[in-house]
């Protein structure tokens, strides 16, 4: 009883069913958005997961195309190397051909 003479000399209100259900209203929802935001978490691991997986696909793609792109420019630069060796040889040939005639 006192206890009650004490609250509402400090100003606080009376304790009730509505302030109580009010306040588990309260914590219910609280513990509702918790549960949204932990299950928004793991949405979101999933999803960062699967990002870093693509990553590192599209990774090792990309490194396949630079090696196929510098086989293929290698391959070209032989490809001249021996057209010129081919032209040279040619124009020796013409010479000599030349010079017998």
């Amino acid at each position: 009883m006192s206890d009650n003479k004490e609250r509402k000399s400090q100003g606080f209100p009376k304790e009730d069913n509505q302030d109580t259900s009010s306040l588990a209203d309260a914590v219910e929802k609280v513990a509702k958005q918790q549960q949204s935001q932990a299950s928004e978490i793991e949405k979101n691991k999933k999803v960062l997961f699967n990002l870093k997986v693509q990553h590192k696909r599209y990774d090792a793609i990309l490194k396949r195309l630079h090696c196929q792109v510098n086989k293929l420019q290698s391959n070209r630069r032989q490809w001249q190397w021996n057209i010129q060796q081919l032209e040279k040889t040619a124009a020796e040939l013409r010479k000599c051909i030349g010079m017998q005639e």
